[in-house]
């Protein structure tokens, strides 16, 4: 009966194979995102800890077992939500939690079997690793809806960890289970029941949380290759089409700046392609901190940028593009073996209610032409 109840209890952690899975499912189609491979390694060696108690073996060899699987579950879990952000766990970190947990559970299998000593050592030990990781996530990661679910699932596992620690002392534990009259005792323990709700739900739960984000991460970076410039980071041609059409349906005047890169083919043909990244990632740079809300930029073709300015009359479009006329004029772009300057020429057109982007966009490469015929680096408006 007692092995019956055992597999019972660990239905959860058994459950997790799925999302186990699943996350290898999401490695193989995202090799980099080594973190989804590291979590489905934790899942696994979580399982074959829980199966090492289920099966029947000798209490000593079976809390051996389970003493060294069950840290090394934990460790994966740790490493793979900073993984996640970009991080790493420590190697210190990592042997401060696993020597002294293995020796302590040898210590508790072996010199002097006691339940609750491997039972508190492996909550304590794995809640503090725990808190370690949320300290390095708070300070590491960007603040986002999705790293804000991470963060607080780990939290949730922590403090179901520290609970238990807190309710041992008060469980009337017997030092080991041997007979069915000290399992029946041990089953009605406060700190059973916290282990229950551990394996069953907290860190089931952490897992799925964890699942559910790396889906976002997922579908966040494929939007993101979809709609942005992989060198500038600013929208691609397809990602600013979408944004200002979505602008231009709610605002009542909106503006439209075409920028271009002058005599950028001799950037690239006299300092190298390398050079003209630089100087495109410059100009990126300087729109990008001029933009504020209800504006957008993007990189809509070669060397050519576009800004719109929803809810922005022409007058104020004309003084916000000299602005930037004249910071990227006084730009210097160091490319290694020289330090080049460059100019742009802008072109401007402006419209009203329901404006159509194409319209808009058509009006605005006018302006850009006369402006490049008119000598380079210089603003004109198509009128």
């Amino acid at each position: 009966m007692s092995q019956d109840w055992l597999l019972a209890v660990n239905l959860g952690s058994f459950a997790m194979a799925g999302t186990g899975l699943l996350f290898v499912v999401l490695w193989s189609i995202d090799r980099q995102r080594t973190s989804a491979l590291v979590f489905a390694g934790a899942i696994g060696c979580y399982i074959a800890a829980t199966v090492a108690l289920s099966v029947g073996l000798p209490a000593a060899l079976a809390s051996s077992i389970h003493g060294v699987l069950f840290p090394v579950a934990m460790l994966l879990l740790a490493d793979g939500l900073l993984r996640r952000v970009g991080d790493r766990l420590p190697r210190a970190a990592a042997l401060a939690y696993l020597v002294p947990m293995v020796l302590m559970v040898w210590f508790f299998a072996y010199v002097s079997p006691l339940l609750v000593g491997r039972i508190v050592t492996q909550n304590l030990l794995t809640a503090l690793l725990l808190l370690v990781v949320i300290r390095r996530l708070r300070t590491r990661m960007p603040r986002t809806g999705p790293n804000w679910a991470a963060l607080a699932a780990t939290a949730a596992c922590a403090f179901a960890l520290g609970i238990a620690v807190i309710v041992a002392p008060f469980s009337p534990i017997p030092r080991e289970i041997v007979t069915q009259a000290d399992l029946d005792t041990y089953m009605r323990t406060g700190l059973e029941l916290c282990l229950i709700v551990s394996s069953t739900i907290v860190l089931p739960g952490v897992m799925v949380t964890m699942l559910a984000v790396t889906v976002i991460d997922i579908a966040r970076e494929l939007r993101f290759q979809r709609d942005c410039d992989e060198l500038t980071g600013l929208l691609n041609r397809r990602g600013f089409n979408r944004q200002a059409e979505t602008m231009l349906r709610s605002a009542d005047r909106s503006t439209l700046i075409v920028a271009d890169v002058d005599h950028f083919k001799a950037v690239n043909d006299t300092a190298g392609h390398s050079a003209g990244d630089r100087v495109l990632i410059a100009i990126a740079r300087i729109l990008t901190d001029s933009v504020r809300d209800g504006q957008t930029v993007g990189r809509i073709g070669g060397e050519e940028f576009a800004v719109l300015l929803a809810g922005t009359g022409l007058d104020e479009a004309v003084v916000w593009a000299e602005t930037i006329r004249t910071r990227v004029a006084g730009q210097f772009v160091d490319v290694g073996s020289q330090i080049i300057s460059v100019t742009a020429s802008f072109g401007i057109a402006a419209g009203g209610t329901r404006s159509r982007l194409t319209d808009l966009v058509e009006s605005a490469d006018k302006a850009l032409y006369k402006a490049k015929a008119a000598g380079r680096n210089q603003i004109s408006v198509d009128a």
